[in-house]
């Protein structure tokens, strides 16, 4: 048995010779890079240009600087262009500045007023306030903006329910106001009498009085004034109560301050919501005024119960994501849970969630939620 074992691990001459060979060029291998490390020196890189570079461009900029201290003048900082600013030492995005003030109507009176320029620095103020002449004489700059000017008024008879832009601009209103009055009526507003004319937002007083008498307001198809508007007590007849959830948009719109955008509003947000659980939640539309909903607030009834309700165990992210009080994070972490824990046994499980903690949220959203 030894002597098996000793012809199983004996070598040759030749072997030895070769491991001893072998063991030789692994020691060099692993002593090549220490001694590299040791006598190598990496040459530094040469900066040489760069700083020259550098020391050129300061030597540049200093020499501008006492070009232009060396170069003041006297000049009016209304009427100044850009070049003459740069040649008074100022930096040409500063100069530009300047010159946008006054192409926007903005005058220097003082050189004081020098100051407003908030991009000047404090320094090149005081170098050159001694300079400043602001001639009396001097105009500012025509504004980019002018009012449009109305050669001749020919007031005419007109309806404010029913006039056109065209015909407005005719009686010299602005344009802005024009915009607003149209937006008005789009979303169902209605002037009733003369007087109301009066309350559009941006009249003034001396256009209403020049107008007063060209208005008429025909009385064929004036909507009913309801009975909550100021003076319209006993002209028209009471409201009928809504159901918040059958009701169409018509409907709404026979409600005060509530015109045909603004129902349509709240119908959107009604079907989104798959139903309302309180009037109270009619405050919630998108652009619906808190004014307004106390106005209309004792003319809501919630007589049918939400019609559409969200499924813990079926819904996908995206119809969580569409409900108006999930965002598609909190679908994604309802899913995942379901995935990971099963099908969710009552709806308080949604508290589980450790992302969870807002208690009143979670009430809010169980009257949309089902574990069928």
């Amino acid at each position: 048995m030894l002597q098996q074992l000793i012809r199983q691990f004996h070598f040759t001459k030749a072997e030895r010779h070769g491991a001893v060979a072998l063991l030789c060029l692994a020691g060099l291998g692993f002593l090549a890079p220490v001694v590299y490390r040791q006598t190598y020196r990496p040459i530094p890189p040469d900066h040489s240009d760069f700083k020259k570079q550098v020391q050129r461009f300061k030597t540049a900029a200093s020499s501008t600087n006492a070009t232009s201290v060396a170069t003041m003048f006297e000049f009016d900082p209304n009427t100044a262009s850009v070049e003459l600013f740069v040649q008074l030492g100022l930096r040409e995005k500063v100069a530009q500045t300047i010159v946008k003030y006054r192409t926007r109507g903005g005058r220097f009176r003082t050189p004081e007023d020098l100051q407003k320029i908030y991009t000047l620095p404090e320094a090149d103020f005081e170098r050159l306030r001694p300079y400043v002449r602001i001639k009396s004489n001097s105009q500012p700059t025509a504004p980019r903006w002018q009012p449009k000017q109305v050669a001749q008024l020919q007031p005419f008879t007109f309806d404010p329910n029913t006039a056109s832009e065209a015909e407005l601009l005719r009686l010299g209103l602005p344009q802005a106001l024009v915009t607003r009055l149209l937006r008005y009526r789009e979303k169902g507003g209605y002037f009733f009498e003369k007087t109301d004319f009066r309350k559009l937002y941006g009249l003034r007083e001396p256009d209403y009085q020049r107008l007063e008498p060209y208005i008429v307001i025909a009385r064929a198809d004036k909507p009913i004034r309801p009975a909550t508007y100021a003076g319209g007590a006993g002209k028209a007849n009471p409201l009928e109560v809504l159901d918040i959830n059958t009701a169409p948009a018509t409907a709404w719109q026979q409600l005060p301050g509530i015109g045909a955008y603004r129902a349509q509003q709240i119908v959107r947000f009604r079907e989104k919501l798959g139903g309302f659980v309180s009037p109270a939640q009619v405050a919630e539309t998108r652009g619906l005024p808190d004014s307004i909903f106390q106005k209309i607030q004792g003319l809501l009834r919630l007589e049918t119960p939400p019609f559409r309700t969200l499924n813990l165990n079926t819904a996908t992210v995206e119809e969580f994501n569409a409900h108006p009080y999930f965002s598609f994070k909190q679908g994604q972490l309802i899913v995942a849970y379901r995935e990971q824990h099963g099908p969710f046994a009552r709806i308080q499980d949604l508290g589980k969630i450790a992302a969870f903690t807002d208690h009143a949220w979670l009430n809010r959203v169980a009257a949309y939620l089902t574990v069928e």
